[in-house]
């Protein structure tokens, strides 16, 4: 999808190429949508000057309404057997340890590409002849729970989960180096994810690692989600408190009244300074994120998940829908009372 970026040009709009958590009180980016309701309620005596936002709908799915269990027999028939001259017995050995049986998310899936791997080579080593069809029976039991295991690394690495989690709060400000992180991760992720989805060949395991603790580390992405989903919900709400400004404003008088001039400097102030350009820089690190995105969608398994990603997908688009309609009445305004948008 091509990257649309919202631009205010003399009020026409152009296109460029066209929660897991509860409310939060700290507002962020999104103040300034704040500032504006509270300043044209005193101005227009409007009753409702806080903007209450709710908890995000858009939630990752709990780990129990994605995970899939998974028998852990299906290496049991090769327990007892001498298979030291393959990788297969080192791995067998690798899992039953205890750090082993603490491995989950994509470290286990990992764990099993490599075990699938492994058999793979020993059934071709020339001292398996007598266990060949142990061997392969172990082989088709454990590339049949591989989607098993892909499903349960999307339900329960917690650094994966994070990265694509509705933040707790609004960005404080929009920051390129922390948000270039984050994205940079999450792409190298995901490229080598697909990579080992579509060869069903594991490695870089320690760059995916490394992907994964970035991850961990960065609030960008949560806190990208969260801001857009809260600016959209303020836009939508100012937009439906919004009386006819013209007459509001009296611009049918002559000579204009003060309100209207305030009303004229609030937008130019707030919005045309301001929201416009947090809007736009908005939109265009969110978008992005489409390629990745629609490539995690692709490769997760569950539904609910898939569903769950395309609501991410959409929130640039659900965001510029609310920015067209938050001005298209000041547009009307501006025409009617002749005034010049980002002039007074």
């Amino acid at each position: 999808m091509k990257r649309s970026v919202l631009i205010l040009k003399q009020f026409g709009y152009a296109l460029a190429a066209v929660s897991l958590f509860a409310c939060t009180d700290n507002p962020g980016l999104t103040e300034h949508a704040d500032a504006f309701h509270q300043r044209l309620s005193t101005l227009l005596k409007l009753p409702e000057k806080r903007i209450e936002t709710p908890k995000p709908e858009a939630q990752y799915p709990r780990k129990r309404d994605l995970a899939v269990p998974v028998e852990r027999t299906s290496l049991s028939l090769l327990q007892g057997l001498s298979l030291s001259y393959c990788e297969v017995g080192q791995l067998i050995a690798e899992n039953n340890s205890s750090l082993g049986r603490l491995k989950d998310g994509f470290n286990k899936y990992y764990a099993d590409l490599k075990m699938v791997s492994a058999l793979k080579a020993c059934i071709d080593h020339p001292e398996s002849s007598d266990i060949q069809n142990k061997l392969e029976t172990a082989l088709a039991q454990k590339e049949s729970l591989l989607d098993a295991s892909l499903a349960n690394a999307f339900a329960y690495d917690e650094a994966f989960r994070k990265a694509l989690s509705v933040g707790s709060s609004p960005l404080q400000r929009i920051h390129v180096t922390e948000y270039n992180y984050a994205v940079n991760a999450l792409e190298r992720f995901t490229r080598i994810l697909e990579r080992w989805n579509y060869s069903k060949e594991p490695d870089a395991l320690d760059e995916m690692s490394k992907m994964l603790g970035r991850l961990t580390r960065s609030n960008y992405l949560p806190g990208l989600f969260r801001t857009m989903l809260d600016y959209s919900h303020k836009l939508d709400h100012i937009t439906a408190q919004l009386p006819n400004l013209t007459k509001a404003g009296g611009c049918l008088s002559d000579p204009k009244p003060e309100r209207a001039m305030k009303m004229r400097n609030l937008f130019n102030e707030v919005y045309i300074k301001v929201m416009q350009k947090d809007l736009a820089e908005l939109i265009e690190q969110h978008q992005r994120l489409l390629t990745t995105l629609d490539t995690l969608q692709s490769i997760a398994p569950q539904p609910s998940l898939k569903k769950y990603i395309q609501e991410l997908t959409s929130l640039s688009k659900k965001l510029t829908d609310s920015s067209v309609e938050f001005v298209r009445p000041w547009q009307k305004f501006f025409d009617e009372c002749e005034f010049t948008p980002g002039v007074g």
